[in-house]
């Protein structure tokens, strides 16, 4: 029996990273493979097999560089003295044969983020320690001789990894992330009643236009180019939030713009797709997003959805008809007419909800994560 060790740091029931390493356990115990989870201590990962086996590494406290840095030593320590067919990793760290680069890359990451920063904000995150030891993992992992493929979940981190790091291609396969096909659907046929039910609990008029904005880390997901974007649209249309983040800074922005009574913080909702049954349209128009779960999840709920062009599933939009690529820099010219955009989309549709969902049928997770297994794990 084939066996492999898993390695995800941190579990929570809303992070993307942590939805794919869930469902690649539960592929993987499901075909009768060994699996050894390794992760830090104190992780409610909701698995119980008895192929499976979870490792506590590392610990909980201290600051994230230090958090960083001991979960690696401990991952590696681990490894030294246990032997698998595959060391699957979805985590910097300085060893793995197969690696989920759903993060993309941090050096790019970090080029855009100075892009979008001031001098002194750049400046301290050039002094980072943290910023410097995560580029250190980064360059160490791509180049560790046990490497054999790295996962790209789009064409866009794919092109990134080669140019950041000269990596073979050979080495590089796309695979875009997978979505809970199956369970949305069951969503997507009651969304009129689950509706109903969401305006009630949120005081929602049904006279809105409502855009959903879904995902935590709303800076680097553009909340405030979504809230800028929200206010060059007619008064009708509110914007929710779902997500943990402070939002005092965007209430601000909101404020400001005269729009705050449009803008809703709902906090953090699981399986918060399922707002996209109160929504006309989702907007994530990231500063940098390696794929993007949530705008794959709103067409598989059956609305349009706006991201950005640096958003790895812009690959999976039909502009003008299931959504709007919003293009760099994101000017508030750009702003105001790609939203504009959207709202025509929403207002004149050209598909219909069941063909913006089916269109992205292929990203089903019984798909993908079969083609992962199949074609890039190879067991």
């Amino acid at each position: 029996m084939p066996s492999i060790a898993v390695v995800r740091s941190t579990y929570s029931p809303y992070g993307g990273v942590e939805k794919v390493t869930l469902t690649i356990v539960r592929e993987l115990l499901d075909m009768e493979i060994k699996v050894t989870l390794l992760t830090l201590p104190g992780q409610r990962w909701p698995l119980v097999h008895p192929n499976l086996q979870v490792i506590p590494v590392g610990i909980r406290w201290g600051n994230r560089l230090w958090q960083a840095w001991i979960f690696n030593h401990f991952v590696n320590k681990y490894l030294s003295t246990h032997s698998f067919d595959c060391i699957f990793a979805l985590e910097r760290i300085s060893r793995f044969t197969h690696f989920h680069a759903g993060g993309g890359t941090h050096k790019t990451f970090l080029k855009i983020k100075n892009e979008n920063s001031s001098i002194i904000e750049a400046v301290f995150r050039k002094m980072s320690l943290f910023h410097a030891y995560t580029l250190y993992l980064e360059k160490k992992g791509f180049s560790n001789p046990g490497l054999k493929k790295i996962q790209c979940c789009s064409k866009m981190v794919l092109n990134d990894i080669q140019t950041d790091y000269r990596l073979n291609s050979d080495k590089l396969q796309l695979i875009y992330n997978g979505i809970e096909w199956q369970e949305i659907g069951k969503t997507f046929q009651n969304r009129f009643i689950i509706a109903d039910e969401i305006r009630k609990k949120h005081q929602i008029s049904p006279d809105w236009n409502c855009l959903l904005f879904l995902g935590s880390g709303f800076s680097r997901k553009g909340l405030d180019i979504a809230i800028e974007g929200l206010a060059a649209l007619p008064g009708y249309y509110h914007l929710l939030v779902i997500g943990k983040n402070s939002y005092r800074a965007y209430f601000r922005q909101a404020l400001k713009a005269g729009i705050a009574h449009r803008v809703h913080f709902l906090g953090s909702q699981e399986k918060g797709w399922g707002y996209a049954s109160v929504c006309k349209a989702l907007v994530l128009p990231s500063y940098y997003e390696p794929f993007g779960l949530a705008p794959a999840e709103a067409h598989a709920m059956g609305i349009p959805v706006l991201v950005s062009d640096k958003t790895g599933y812009s690959e999976w939009i039909l502009t003008g008809k299931n959504g709007v690529i919003l293009q760099s820099p994101m000017t508030g010219d750009r702003i105001g007419k790609s939203f504009s955009e959207l709202a025509r989309i929403i207002e004149h549709p050209e598909m219909t909800s069941d063909e913006i969902r089916n269109h992205v049928r292929e990203l089903d997770n019984k798909i993908v994560y079969g083609k992962l297994i199949r074609d890039f794990l190879i067991l």
